[in-house]
């Protein structure tokens, strides 16, 4: 008798101890939500955007998903800021870290819908804070949760593309020097048809005649770069959108049934080599017609368009041999993946962590490339606004938010250099998700 009483209480003080437990993580989540001042309405969107039914057909890349199969006015080098950065970082951290460690201990018990719950409260309130401090151009792969973390120490660890940088690191340049790096050191390349393999194809003659960069007789006012991102779903900014001179999307995001949010305009689509290889839907979907497409797959950092030609990401030349050969009058262009290793020096060299040794995003392709052809440039939930969620795309139920924050792309410092160019405000930023940036030609680099 006496034992069967020890055990009732031994399971009754178990049972008290995880719901007290329990209890002092709901508290520390208010007082947190409360701290870092989001509005609940974003936790509650992220948990109903599985009611979201997307049209088209959805294209998943490995590249944007996250476990790998294979192993100068708003920045400041104030000494006292940079003491309040590091320890905003540190104190964020560590209040996360203590969060997870709840969640794990929750682990062991029989509590799997409660542990469930906190599990999210935790990503999302670490993603939640990686975001604000985003805004305020504090950010660090330090912060990411330890799952991204991982993942990102494997890309470095299986380097696919033999990435090996000598350049330097971590220059910080602020926002008029870095607009004035990038314009002296991006230059758009495509796929000329003069270097071997493709002189022997004799590709001078399938490739567009006018050069990307001279696409449009003059420079374009204003542009609009609309991500996928799930944010940009409730955001009514489609109107907006639509009054830009050209609108640049991506892979196969459509606009049809989400005009109110993304507009409907479409003058530029990038398109990742997986969308090629998958002729029947490339070549039969509306979303590819009657626009300019451009074209990317990641060669080896050293570029030898020999062996890249043999062995690409996707066996996309075929399609695209014969797409031009029946659409003469569409350009459609393929970027060399020179230009695409250049851009990723430029985010390696102004950034003094480590980066994902693999190419940048379309997202920060197309927005540099949108730099070269517009006098300003609209860039739409690339940097999170409030809405921020951890739905992939607007236009399919898939949740992760690596999507946002990068694994297999270095999302989160691409996302840093265009927060350190921004120069819209940061309500802008952070209601409409919008960065504005100044073309290049706009920008006077004399000194």
């Amino acid at each position: 008798m006496a034992s069967c009483i020890t055990n009732f209480y031994m399971k009754l003080w178990k049972h008290l101890t995880l719901y007290g437990m329990l209890a002092w993580i709901l508290l520390f989540v208010v007082i947190f939500t409360y701290f870092v001042e989001l509005q609940r309405d974003s936790y509650k969107n992220t948990l109903r955007a599985d009611s979201i039914k997307g049209n088209g057909v959805t294209v998943v890349s490995p590249r944007d998903a996250i476990i790998p199969k294979e192993l100068d006015r708003r920045n400041s080098h104030d000494t006292k800021e940079g003491f309040n950065k590091d320890k905003d970082s540190k104190m964020g951290s560590k209040s996360l870290g203590s969060l997870d460690g709840a969640a794990a201990n929750l682990g062991g018990q029989h509590h799997g819908q409660a542990r469930q719950q906190v599990i999210e409260m935790a990503s999302w309130l670490r993603s939640s804070l990686l975001i604000q401090n985003m805004w305020k151009g504090k950010a660090s792969a330090k912060m990411l949760s330890q799952r991204l973390q991982g993942v990102l120490k494997s890309y470095m660890t299986l380097n696919k593309y033999h990435v090996v940088y000598r350049g330097q690191r971590g220059s910080k340049l602020l926002s008029r020097k870095l607009h004035c790096e990038l314009k002296k050191q991006v230059r758009v390349r495509t796929l000329d048809g003069r270097e071997p393999p493709f002189s022997r194809l004799h590709w001078q003659k399938l490739v567009p005649p006018k050069p990307l960069d001279q696409l449009f007789e003059a420079k374009l006012k204003t542009c609009a770069v609309v991500t996928s991102a799930g944010a940009v779903l409730h955001s009514s900014l489609g109107r907006e959108i639509d009054n830009h001179d050209a609108v640049l999307r991506f892979n196969a995001a459509p606009t049809f049934s989400y005009e109110k949010d993304v507009g409907k305009k479409t003058t530029i689509r990038i398109i990742n080599s997986q969308i090629l290889a998958s002729a029947n839907w490339f070549n039969t979907s509306s979303l590819y017609k009657n626009i300019t497409l451009v074209a990317w797959d990641p060669a080896e950092y050293a570029v030898n368009l020999e062996k890249w030609y043999e062995h690409p990401d996707f066996n996309f030349f075929r399609p695209y041999e014969e797409h031009r050969k029946s659409h003469p009058e569409q350009p459609f262009y393929i970027l060399h993946p020179k230009f695409i290793w250049e851009l990723w020096d430029i985010i390696q060299g102004n950034i003094d962590e480590d980066i994902q040794p693999n190419p940048p995003s379309s997202g920060f392709i197309g927005i540099i490339l949108m730099m070269v052809l517009c006098e300003e440039v609209h860039v739409y939930e690339f940097i999170p606004s409030k809405r921020q969620t951890d739905l992939c795309h607007y236009y399919e139920r898939f949740h992760d938010n690596a999507c946002t924050l990068g694994a297999y792309h270095p999302l989160l410092y691409e996302k840093m250099l265009i927060q350190r160019m921004n120069i819209g405000s940061q309500d802008d930023l952070k209601t409409k998700g919008k960065a504005t940036l100044p073309g290049f030609s706009m920008v006077n680099c004399e000194p």
